[in-house]
Formats: structure tokens, C-alpha cells, sequence
């Protein structure tokens, strides 16, 4: 491997060129600027061109500059070069077409993980130059003001000779300013120096500003491929309003005229850049991906995969708060009924599926419950929870297995059928007769209640001590509220802002429905109730289907089977 220098754009320019990439990552400005960082090496072969990356102890390559006919061949070498040098194989920045086209070439080797940090913004370039239209308003404001501020700005370009030191002046001053001066903004400095003191061999525009003399804002742009041109850094005085969209429409007015669209790279996951970004109104994002060689685990969770579980728990489910999470995994998580998918030792995909007990016609079957499914955002759609929910199912062949359908379609080709239902009903109020009925504070009343209430089935959970221990200790963290009428049921609910939805509904009589129910009936606020298909109310009700089981040939319909799950 060579090191990448700036003399050797003229022999690796013909690789990138036949390439032809769309991302920013691939062009030789933005790798001059940044190589102090990334120490990027290079290989030619007689087909591609190969770069690796090493940042801070962590090597990677790009994707391979040449033709998509030579992909495999390049992509072969590195991974042998990777082995045979013992670092991990990873392809960082890679754009989607590339992705697409070598999936299929190694699918059996390689796995794709989105990285939408990395994604670029591009825009429409007569949109930014011009800022015409009504989505570009609030940023036409902010120049008018500036154009009415400073009528008599100047723009330039920048002679590198005369102008560097003034440069490195504002720089140096701008950027003492910022409170939170982070290692990428000394960086990101270092190489804008860079590019600045190798303007002769680099082919990029820089513009500045001035006002009173002074410049106050100064821009760097190369041209891309397709048509695109790249902002390399826009830096400008803050506290003067409209500057920025000053100095951008000021460098699209003065070059690259046959250009159509801006690159404006990424947002590095980054919350007020990336809303800053979108702003803009980008017509596309470049999407991006980091490439990894596949070495799968499939198994029982250890107890060195509980912090990577609770991970993943919460960036699948963010709706759920510390408090809920907590509950989750000190009650509820039990790794010898955990499973995990990972990649190197990176987990994927994770699922749980607990033991439960179920009446079915007078006779007690021991079936077990799929309480949890999550794989990684950036994994997803690659089929890793179909590899490990049939890991599972090979586990417990022959084994009564239910799960709650929040998507039926997808446990379908696994062999799960509707096998539970439940009706919600928006309840017309007004419908309601007037039977006010005060509630009691006996909790110990719950699972009598409950056991009588599924009496009238032929098939429901059988629900012992601990579970109804653990049932108030999730309310309490769920913020449910609990309402218990004597001789007649118990309700589950919560409030918002518009409505009172009421999760698990358990009534002794038919009478103890409207009893129940207008406990609410003074309330400005929407009733929605979850409940057993036998309840008859007046209102607007959707059918829902509540369980999934592998046990059932096709969907079934039975309003004498009651499931529902609140963990």
C-alpha cells in the first residue's frame, strides 16, 4: 500500500472517473482535505484502484474505484488482503447503487448496515442560487435583510497568495468564539489550511465576502460527478443575519455554471444540522451504508449481551421511558429464554419467548408467548428476524407458541395464524344509561374477578400470584390507572388530551358493561375500549386481531377464546 499524495491524482484520477460514484466520499478534494485524519493508502491493480482508511486505530476501506464488471474481482482482493492482514473487513460511505448491485454477488458474505448519518443532501442548485419559490422564503428574508444591512458587501474570489493570512485570521477567530470547540472543528480547520496551501494542484473555487473592508464570510466548492457541485466549507460571521445564504448564492452565481445540482454532505447525525439541512428542501439524499463480512452467531443470550439488549430495546421501542425499560428487564427479561443474532459479536436481532399457561377446554396446556422482537434500525429488511425467529420455531418444535399480531402479514410464511381477536370501540356517550357506581380500592378483588370473567371462555391465560404481583407494579410504571367496581369488574385505562382508552375491560354481568363505562360519562374526552368480542355497546368498533399462534391451520374467528397480554 502507497500513501495517498496529492501528485497522485493524475494516475487515480482515470479510476475514479470510471467509477463514476454520486457521494462525496469520492472526491479527491475531500479526500486531500481529510487525509491528515484518515491516512488513506492506495493500491492500483490492473482493474481498480483499492483505498484503506485508517482512522485512530480503526481500518477501512472505500469502495473500490473501477467499472461495476470488476466490483467482485476488487471486492475478492480486499477481502483477502483484510485476512491476511487481520483487521476487520469493512467498506465505510458506500452509495446505494453500488450496494445494490454487489448484494446479490454476496449475499451469503457479506451484511449492509444503513448508516443515515452519512447520507448526503443535494439539492436543487438554480433553487439555492436564486431563492425563489415558497419553500425557499424564510431563507430569502434572511438575505433581504442582509442585502438591506449591507448594501455595499463585496464578493471576490480569493488569491491564496495574498488572501491566505486573512483567512486564517477569521478562522482563527471564528472559531475561538464557539463555546463547544470539539476535536472535528480543529480538525475540519486543519484541513481547510490544507486545501487552501495546495490551490495549485487542486481543482476547487474559494469566494469570500467583505464588508468594510473586513471579510466576513469565505466559501470552498469543487465540482462532482453527475452534474453536482460540493461545498466543501462554508464559514461566515454568525451575528450578521443573512450572510450565510449570501455567500452560497453568491458562489453558484459566479461559478460552475453548467452544474444543476449542490452537495452539501452530511449531517453526521447531528440533530440541528440535520434539521438545519433539511430545511433546505433537499430533492435527494444519497444513501449510505457500512459494509461488514459476515461471521453469524445465532443463540441463547449470555450475560454479556444484556447491555447490547437494552440497547437495542430502547432504539426499537421509544416510546418506552427509563422507568418502563427498567420494569422490562428486571422483571420480565430472563436471558435462558433470550435469543440473539449477532456479527462479530455485534448483536442484530434479539427475541424472548417466555413460558405461559393456557386453558384450553378444561384442560391446562403449557405453551410459551413471544414477548419481544427487535433488530437493529440499520439491519432491518435483510431478513435477520426471519433467520432468528426460525432458529426459535426449530427450538420449540411442537410447541403451542402464540405472539401479539402488530403486524400479521409479516408471522404468516412462519406459519402463525389469527387465532384471538378483540374488538376496540369508540363508545358513543351519549348511548350510555346513567349508573353511577363508585369505585373500591381492593386490589385483592383482581384475580377473582378475573377468574370469574373467563369463565364464559373456552380458552384464556391462567394468570397465578405473580403475575398479578407484577400486574400492579406495571401500571404503576405504565401510568395506568386501575378502577375496581364491587360485583362487577375491573378496568384497565389511561388519559391523553382527547381521549380515556381503556386497555383490558373485566366485567362480571352484562349489566356491569354500562355500569362501568359511565363512570366516564361526564367526561368532555373520548371513551376508546379495548375488549372481548361478547361486548355489546353502542359506538364505532374495528375488529383487531389480538394473537397469532402456530398452531392454528388459517385465521380463525371464535368470540369464545380471550388473550390479552398486559406485561
Amino acid at each position: 500500500m502507497k500513501e495517498l499524495k496529492l501528485d497522485d491524482y493524475s494516475i487515480i484520477k482515470p479510476y475514479l472517473d470510471l467509477a463514476n460514484y454520486e457521494g462525496y466520499n469520492s472526491n479527491f478534494v475531500t479526500m486531500m482535505m481529510w487525509n491528515h485524519e484518515y491516512h488513506i493508502q492506495y493500491e492500483i491493480h490492473e482493474h481498480f484502484v483499492v483505498m484503506l482508511h485508517n482512522y485512530k486505530g480503526t481500518q477501512f476501506w472505500a469502495m473500490p474505484f473501477t467499472s461495476p464488471q470488476y466490483y467482485r474481482e476488487a471486492i475478492d482482493y480486499m477481502l483477502e488482503y483484510s485476512h491476511k492482514n487481520q483487521f476487520e473487513f469493512i467498506i465505510d460511505c458506500a452509495i446505494d447503487t453500488f450496494v445494490e448491485y454487489i448484494k446479490p454477488l454476496y449475499q451469503d458474505k457479506l451484511l449492509f448496515a444503513r448508516t443515515p448519518e452519512n447520507d448526503d443532501y443535494v439539492y436543487d442548485r438554480m433553487m439555492l442560487q436564486t431563492l425563489s419559490g415558497k419553500k425557499m422564503q424564510k431563507r430569502r428574508n434572511h438575505y433581504n435583510a442582509f442585502l438591506k444591512e449591507n448594501p455595499d458587501y463585496i464578493y471576490r474570489d480569493l488569491d491564496l497568495v495574498n488572501d491566505f493570512n486573512m483567512i486564517l485570521e477569521c478562522l482563527n477567530r471564528w472559531e475561538s468564539e464557539k463555546e463547544d470547540l470539539s476535536e472535528s472543528m480543529t480538525s475540519e480547520v486543519k484541513g481547510i489550511m490544507y486545501l487552501l496551501s495546495s490551490r495549485h494542484m487542486l481543482e476547487f473555487e474559494v469566494g469570500g465576502i467583505f464588508i468594510n473592508g473586513q471579510m466576513e464570510a469565505f466559501i470552498i466548492a469543487s465540482r462532482l460527478k453527475h452534474s453536482t457541485i460540493q461545498i466543501h466549507v462554508e464559514k461566515a460571521n454568525k451575528d450578521i443575519r443573512g450572510l450565510y445564504p449570501a455567500i452560497l448564492k453568491e458562489m453558484l452565481e459566479h461559478h460552475f455554471p453548467d452544474e444543476q445540482y449542490v452537495n452539501r454532505e452530511e449531517d453526521m447525525g447531528l440533530e440541528n444540522l440535520k434539521k438545519s439541512k433539511l430545511s433546505l428542501h433537499p430533492i435527494k439524499m444519497i444513501e449510505k451504508y457500512r459494509i461488514y463480512e459476515k461471521d453469524e452467531y445465532i443463540g441463547q443470550a449470555s450475560d454479556d449481551d444484556l447491555e447490547s439488549i437494552i440497547h437495542l430495546w430502547k432504539d426499537n421501542f421509544p416510546d418506552e421511558t427509563e422507568e418502563t425499560t427498567n420494569y422490562y428487564f428486571q422483571y420480565l427479561y430472563h436471558k435462558e429464554y433470550t435469543f440473539v443474532l449477532k456479527n462479530k459479536n455485534h448483536l442484530i436481532s434479539m427475541l424472548q419467548i417466555v413460558p405461559i399457561s393456557i386453558q384450553i377446554h378444561n384442560q391446562i396446556r403449557e405453551c410459551y408467548f413471544i414477548l419481544g422482537v427487535a433488530t437493529k434500525k440499520n439491519f432491518e429488511k435483510q431478513g435477520y428476524m426471519k433467520k432468528l425467529l426460525q432458529f426459535v420455531l426449530e427450538q420449540y418444535n411442537n410447541q403451542i407458541i402464540y405472539l401479539q399480531a402488530y403486524h400479521p402479514e409479516i408471522y404468516k410464511p412462519f406459519g402463525f395464524n389469527a387465532s384471538h381477536y378483540h374488538q376496540k370501540i369508540a363508545v358513543d356517550k351519549e348511548k350510555l344509561i346513567q349508573s353511577p357506581c363508585i369505585p373500591i380500592d381492593d386490589i385483592s378483588l383482581l384475580k377473582d374477578y378475573y377468574e370469574a370473567f373467563v369463565q364464559q371462555f373456552d380458552e384464556y391465560r391462567i394468570r397465578d400470584e405473580y403475575y398479578w404481583k407484577l400486574f400492579i407494579q406495571r401500571c404503576l410504571v405504565f401510568l395506568d390507572n386501575i378502577l375496581i367496581f364491587k360485583d362487577h369488574g375491573y378496568l384497565i385505562y389511561h388519559e391523553n388530551d382527547e381521549s380515556i382508552e381503556i386497555s383490558e375491560f373485566i366485567y362480571l354481568t352484562k349489566d356491569s358493561i354500562n355500569i362501568m363505562l359511565s363512570y366516564f360519562s361526564n367526561s368532555t374526552k373520548n371513551i376508546i375500549l379495548e375488549c372481548d368480542m361478547n361486548v355489546e355497546i353502542e359506538g364505532q368498533s374495528s375488529l383487531i386481531i389480538t394473537m397469532m399462534s402456530n398452531q392454528v391451520k388459517l385465521d380463525t374467528f371464535d368470540k369464545h377464546k380471550y388473550i390479552n397480554e398486559i406485561y
